[in-house]
């Protein structure tokens, strides 16, 4: 979240502020900060992030979520007041602040990992057999949000998260990515399936999905169009400044679809 308007301003910072516009907050964070605790004991002390006054034309306002291979943490303004929270829940979405969704998920302590039961101790016996019971798997998932804003995707992303982490847990790299894939693709917005509160502010998607392995060193990523995920192993590229060098990019989508035809293979 970027600073807003607030009632009164901000004491002044500190001398050797740095000063960085919201819209290169990433690029410069990644370029001069080693870790997240560096982050929290010797650059925020001394850091502003220069934002509009105002949200911005989509409504929204902003705040960012940093990891490393130790921390995981949320920033972002409350009040034109810089604030760092650690994120031990591992879900991340808009607004509303971070604090917010983090009391929002009491809302939900009614689901469960476990097979429903609780029509065992009311049971009658009916013309279709005894009542109430469960008829298919899923219901102790019921009253799990489906919608796609950022409240309900939240939700959804921390309590399947930690169910199958407690029933199912990941006992290699392979399996930590096939869940982490699984779990984005519930949170995955088609074009034209969320309403946009104005024709020029465009329909809201998922233009791309990325998933940050800190530890491996890896960064994968996908485009809207393709399922394809494609790996970069940042450890053995070298980041060096050198003099005259240009900057080395890769288009997120690779202009298919994904699929691969194997019709040949069963000639």
């Amino acid at each position: 979240r970027l600073p807003g308007p607030v009632a009164v301003p901000p004491p002044p910072p500190p001398a050797g502020t740095s000063r960085v516009c919201f819209a290169a907050f990433t690029a410069w964070l990644l370029g001069n900060v080693a870790t997240v605790r560096e982050l929290r004991e010797e650059v925020l002390p001394r850091l502003r992030v220069v934002g509009p006054v105002v949200p911005l034309p989509s409504g929204d306002l902003l705040h960012w979520t940093i990891d490393d291979e130790r921390e995981h943490v949320v920033l972002e303004y409350l009040d034109g007041e810089m604030r760092l929270h650690n994120n031990t829940v591992g879900a991340f979405t808009n607004d509303p602040d971070f604090t917010w969704h983090l009391r929002n998920l009491n809302n939900f302590a009614n689901l469960s990992p476990d097979w429903p039961k609780g029509g065992e101790r009311i049971t009658v016996q009916s013309e279709v057999g005894a009542l109430p019971h469960a008829v298919g798997h899923g219901f102790n998932l019921l009253g799990l949000p489906g919608d796609a804003s950022p409240p309900s995707r939240f939700v959804r992303l921390f309590f399947q998260r930690q169910y199958a982490v407690l029933r199912a847990p990941p006992a290699s790299l392979n399996e930590s990515l096939s869940l982490a894939i699984g779990l984005l693709s519930s949170v995955f917005i088609s074009q034209g399936t969320v309403a946009s509160a104005s024709p020029a502010a465009g329909f809201e998607l998922t233009q791309y999905s990325v998933l940050k392995l800190p530890a491996a060193r890896q960064f994968l990523f996908r485009d809207y169009a393709s399922p394809r995920w494609r790996r970069v192993r940042l450890g053995e590229l070298d980041f060096a400044p050198r003099a005259g060098a240009s900057a080395r990019s890769l288009p997120v989508g690779d202009g298919t679809l994904g699929v691969e035809d194997v019709t040949a293979k069963l000639g």
